[in-house]
């Protein structure tokens, strides 16, 4: 078949390599050049993970996390830092029972976090953390260009206002739109802007990647190869964006940050380098979504601030909406037809 996909983000370039492995012709279009920072996924870092306190999204991260072990067999360059994840928080935490249980429910081991464990990070008497192995962080833009090459797929740079015209020239037309797939699809998303930075350390930090159930909640990265530096995010539903206007960092999201470094990592004068956001299309529920918008033109919404990690499982799941493989409604918690 002659698939064209609208989107050159993560999820249309796994959908493309996908498509592509399955012997399809791909086109890609986008409004804006490839490697471009618009969107959800540029810069340097994603969190993958098995954690989470929804057994389903551990079930399907167990395919997932090995399509990212299988892209980084593809290529030299490496995409995949396999540093584990320490999932912290009060004792009490509801959140933490959650994904302690959905870990033991899939099968996934984990362990009470110890000292020793990632020695820069302090973690409170009233606290408690689980560590899982299968976990750590996706070089993203990196693996955006990885997929987008070993697909070796044509990317048009226009913006597709109606996607079902594609169908007069293309067999199948899917869309990973991100943010702008509301306005196309009339979605009940909600688009923010979050907010990260990287505060500057004496030297690389290593350790894991790491989430602090608190509210808002936090997360974060050891030093990328080379980079004397760690970056934190928030995880904060935020104020509602226009996707095509320029955005700025929140300044009360910044202050958490700095917060966060000097009580989580000690760092007593936080020096904030690369303050800068992302796009965030999130549900209520934050739940993914997916649907037919018409014969043969099939979306996706897999974002809520959590959506890169599955990229890959997304892609080969779009690849089968187009195979007539699956149907969106085969998963009716993310069906939106």
């Amino acid at each position: 078949m002659n698939i064209a996909i609208i989107g050159a983000g993560i999820m249309g370039a796994s959908t493309a390599y996908a498509c592509s492995k399955r012997g399809h012709e791909v086109t890609i279009f986008d409004q804006f050049n490839p490697g471009h920072t618009n969107g959800s996924s540029h810069g340097n870092s994603r969190i993958v993970r098995k954690a989470y306190p929804d057994p389903f999204y551990t079930e399907i991260m167990q395919e997932g996390y090995a399509l990212w072990q299988e892209l980084q067999t593809q290529t030299s360059e490496q995409i995949l830092f396999e540093t584990g994840l320490v999932y912290f928080g009060k004792r009490k935490s509801q959140e933490l029972h959650l994904v302690t249980e959905s870990l033991r429910a899939n099968g996934v081991k984990q362990s009470v976090f110890n000292w020793s464990d990632f020695a820069d990070l302090s973690i409170q008497e009233d606290e408690i953390g689980y560590v899982t192995k299968d976990a750590g962080w996706v070089f993203a833009a990196r693996a955006v260009q990885t997929l987008l090459t070993l697909s070796r797929v044509t990317v048009i740079q226009a913006h597709i206002e109606e996607p079902k015209e594609l169908l007069k020239d293309f067999d199948r037309v899917i869309v990973c739109a991100g943010a702008w797939a509301k306005s196309l699809f009339n979605l009940p998303v909600t688009v923010t802007r979050q907010t990260f930075a990287y505060v500057r350390t004496a030297e690389p930090m290593e350790g894991m990647v790491w989430i602090d159930d608190t509210h808002p909640m936090l997360y974060g990265f050891p030093s990328e190869p080379g980079k004397s530096a760690i970056k934190i995010g928030v995880h904060n539903l935020g104020d509602e964006t226009d996707p095509s206007e320029p955005g700025q960092p929140n300044a009360d999201h910044l202050e958490m940050i700095r917060a966060c470094a000097r009580s989580r990592f000690g760092i007593q004068n936080p020096n904030l380098i690369d303050q800068t956001t992302c796009l965030y299309t999130r549900t209520s529920d934050e739940d993914f979504l997916w649907g037919e918008a018409s014969p043969n033109v099939f979306w996706a919404s897999p974002c809520s601030g959590h959506g890169f990690k599955f990229g890959p499982w997304i892609g080969e799941r779009l690849a089968d909406f187009a195979e007539g493989k699956m149907h969106p409604r085969d998963v009716p918690r993310f069906n939106l037809s």
